[in-house]
């Protein structure tokens, strides 16, 4: 996990407190037509695309009944709950480095008489026996976390033998169009918005090549890039264009993640592995 809270989730634990927001702090998920553009359906809420993410999340996971459940970076407990919904007999764990979003996540009470815990943890290392949990998922927060390898050894550890690992990531890649402006300005900004933001560039490697290294079977990685690119027209106020500065450090960075994703410098990725 990231050795302090997101400063950005103070803007989300308000909304949804005042009721502006739901559970997801994620991006959302759109499927593609014919010819590779989004399918968006302007009447459709922004809350939809991520639950769909969610979906895309548990179908990858294979879930069936009485699996052991973790989500490592589990923010306001939109895909717990979301499991929850959707399965029976289900024991699911969410941890989290911020006591505030945990204190959101406590409210949750099952649906379905499943059991639900929750944790205050680093995702680098989990106060969890090895071999524990069937499923290990991570949505939209390893690129936070001090090392993506060390979370996915961490991750592959309490995974059981043939337990499956669930994750999204974002990597700045070089485009026509980053490779004009100086890595560190954009470093610095993004780190500014949404930090912290240790290896923006996957310079030690990305989450599948880390994870073949570690001994993961059967991965299977997912250019979700375009099917998520759509986000920044409901989360950005239309007014803002890209040449105007909206006068807000996270309003700042979410522009620069809609200039990259639009122009070819940013990857999000999702990942599916299996422990043998």
């Amino acid at each position: 996990m990231p050795t302090r809270p997101l400063a950005y989730f103070d803007y989300l634990i308000e909304a949804f407190e005042n009721g502006r927001t739901g559970r997801s702090a994620h991006l959302g998920h759109w499927g593609l037509l014919p010819d590779g553009r989004p399918d968006v359906n302007p009447s459709e809420p922004f809350s939809a695309a991520q639950s769909r993410l969610d979906d895309v999340m548990i179908e990858l996971a294979k879930l069936q009944s009485g699996h052991t459940i973790l989500d490592i970076g589990c923010g306001l407990g939109g895909l717990i709950e979301r499991i929850d919904a959707q399965f029976r007999e289900v024991h699911l764990t969410g941890i989290n480095i911020d006591p505030q979003q945990l204190d959101i996540c406590q409210r949750i009470r099952s649906r379905s008489q499943n059991i639900i815990r929750w944790s205050e943890a680093d995702a680098c290392d989990l106060p969890f026996e090895s071999e524990t949990f069937d499923r290990v998922f991570s949505v939209e927060a390893m690129f936070h976390f001090a090392s993506r390898r060390r979370f996915l050894e961490q991750a592959r550890r309490v995974l059981k033998p043939g337990g499956r690992l669930v994750l999204t990531d974002i990597l700045l890649v070089d485009s026509v169009q980053t490779q004009s402006t100086p890595r560190f300005m954009i470093e610095a900004l993004l780190n500014d918005g949404y930090g912290p933001w240790p290896d923006p560039w996957g310079e030690s490697g990305n989450a599948f090549s880390i994870g073949e290294n570690l001994g993961f079977a059967n991965m299977q990685l997912i250019d979700a890039t375009t099917s998520t690119a759509p986000t920044y027209d409901f989360i950005i106020p239309q007014q803002y264009s890209e040449c105007r500065d909206p006068g807000s450090i996270n309003s700042r960075a979410a522009m620069l993640l809609r200039w990259l994703h639009h122009n070819g410098g940013l990857r999000y990725e999702y990942l599916v592995a299996n422990k043998p």
